[in-house]
């Protein structure tokens, strides 16, 4: 099903489930939020890397935090739905910011028990490895793939791939899988390290019975 949406491209992705928040000072984007204020209209952020890329989510206003004196804003929105960008237009009709039409994208939440227990221990591994001291409270809900992604530095690039699944449990297995490169990258580096540290120092080695 296709639908017409406004637009707002961000050098970013916003997953479904997430709260983002923006500042919005550019006269259309006012223009914009004023109506998603005024008449309850969501509108859609595709991520934008030299170009409007395919895919991107839909957003609500969820906060105003403030309103400045030049009418630029403070806001928070938090993210719906996944759509693929049929067609992209400078100008939404009748309106100064951009618009297009778009696919909703359907999603399957379900996911193996096994393969999040995966994802935990992959993803306790990574943070172990960084000494982030970092520990996820809870590894449950729809949108687990997407709550991870924003911690464990993918690039715009591959959040977009991970948006563009509509499986649960193969966002999952995408996660995993950088995370395990991720690691062994981090346990390589570790190793250089430690070598490094020893070079330079007196080496005693123990006596040889020839």
């Amino acid at each position: 099903m296709s639908a017409m949406l406004p637009l707002f491209p961000l050098q970013l992705v916003a997953f479904p489930g997430e709260t983002l928040k923006l500042h919005i000072f550019e006269p259309r984007y006012l223009q914009l939020i004023g109506e998603c204020r005024d008449e309850g209209i969501a509108f859609g952020i595709p991520p934008y890397a030299d170009g409007v890329m395919e895919y991107g989510t839909e957003v609500v206003l969820h906060t105003i935090f403030a309103v400045h004196p030049s009418g630029e804003m403070d806001i928070l929105v938090e993210g719906r739905r996944v759509f693929h960008l049929d067609t992209f237009q400078r100008f939404f009709p009748g309106k100064s910011y951009p618009g297009g039409s778009v696919t909703w994208l359907d999603n399957d939440a379900s996911c193996a028990a096994d393969t999040v227990r995966e994802l935990v221990d992959c993803y306790n591994r990574f943070h172990a490895l960084l000494k982030t001291g970092h520990d996820r409270e809870a590894f449950d809900g729809p949108h687990l793939s997407f709550q991870v992604a924003h911690e464990i530095g993918m690039t715009l690039e591959q959040k977009v791939r991970l948006l563009a699944i509509s499986h649960e449990e193969e966002r999952q297995r995408l996660v995993i899988a950088h995370l395990r490169q991720a690691a062994a990258l981090l346990q390589a580096a570790e190793e250089t390290q430690r070598h490094v540290r020893k070079n330079g120092h007196f080496k005693r080695f123990p006596p040889l019975d020839i």
